[in-house]
């Protein structure tokens, strides 16, 4: 019991310290000091974003190996692959939504610690009421590979769930060669959340280069580092700034395809889906969105 009342009060000690330095955050929350750890291991204050597709077996929520996850985009929508829903029969499968997942190994309703002790609160479990699928979707060849899920109910917003921002007018139409960018995921061999730089490179490198990766009008392929695999459904975000000081995180894609790549050194080459031109579509299924600036 005593065990059981200091690791409470720890965690309302800790959410009362971040609660102070989010506060004024209403999405896409970004620190440079965390921003620059070379650690890979994504701390639960950092990518709060980070949605768990789950499907129910018995009373457990278990990420799949194959499984997907999402971006929350607002307390009330989550933006995640459309293939992670739709089938090649056409039926939507029912699956809800965990959010502020920072160990998959965790269990609903329980505390979640790392071996030095650092605790966060357990995850929230929110079924999907809705899925909008993208008209043009094509599970086949995966084109147009994007759905807007509306839960039933609100998120619970606290210092690791909060919403990433939209993509900022400035952005919509910048071209993404070139730049680098973060992605944020639950690794498929690893527990723990973690993030990785990505370089954009140019379409045609890509399709003579990795020829196996799937590729469409709307993606981009990038090479990620470390080599982590993650789920399906990562989502990669930009860093908006404004007077040379970094503001936020805004979205820029979802995950679709990832392939290990072993040209000189092992590297994850990866494939996403650009949501920019799917703006209209998103904004016309989901409510409350913000904006970057």
């Amino acid at each position: 019991m005593q065990l059981e009342y200091g690791l409470i009060s720890l965690l309302l000690a800790i959410a009362v310290v971040h609660s102070v330095s989010l506060q004024d955050s209403k999405c896409g929350y970004i620190s440079e000091e965390q921003l620059l750890r070379i650690d890979a291991f994504a701390i639960p204050t950092e990518h709060q974003w980070l949605a768990g597709i789950t499907y129910r077996n018995g009373q457990e929520m278990k990420l799949q190996n194959n499984g997907c996850v999402g971006v929350l985009i607002s307390k009330r929508n989550v933006l995640a692959p459309a293939h992670c829903f739709l089938q090649y029969d056409g039926q939507v499968e029912v699956v809800s939504v965990l959010l502020g997942v920072w160990n998959k190994s965790s269990t609903l309703d329980d505390v979640s610690c790392d071996r030095n002790g650092f605790c966060v609160l357990p995850a929230q479990d929110i079924p999907v009421k809705a899925i909008a699928i993208y008209p043009e979707y094509d599970p086949l060849t995966l084109k147009h590979d994007l759905a807007v899920l509306t839960l039933q109910r609100d998120a619970q917003l606290t210092p690791n769930v909060m919403p990433i921002c939209m993509p900022p007018p400035s952005k919509v139409n910048e071209t993404l060669v070139g730049q680098l960018f973060v992605v944020a995921g639950l690794p498929i061999k690893d527990e723990l959340k973690h993030k990785s730089y990505v370089h954009i490179r140019s379409r045609p490198y890509c399709q003579e280069e990795h020829s196996s990766l799937l590729s469409s009008i709307n993606t981009v392929c990038g090479h990620q580092d470390p080599s982590k695999m993650y789920h399906l459904g990562a989502p990669l975000v930009g860093i908006h700034v404004e007077m040379d000081a970094p503001q936020s995180f805004y979205l820029v894609g979802l995950l679709l395809d990832a392939k290990e790549n072993f040209d000189g050194e092992q590297q994850i080459v990866d494939s996403f889906l650009d949501v920019r031109p799917y703006l209209n579509f998103i904004n016309r299924n989901a409510d409350f969105l913000i904006v970057s600036d």
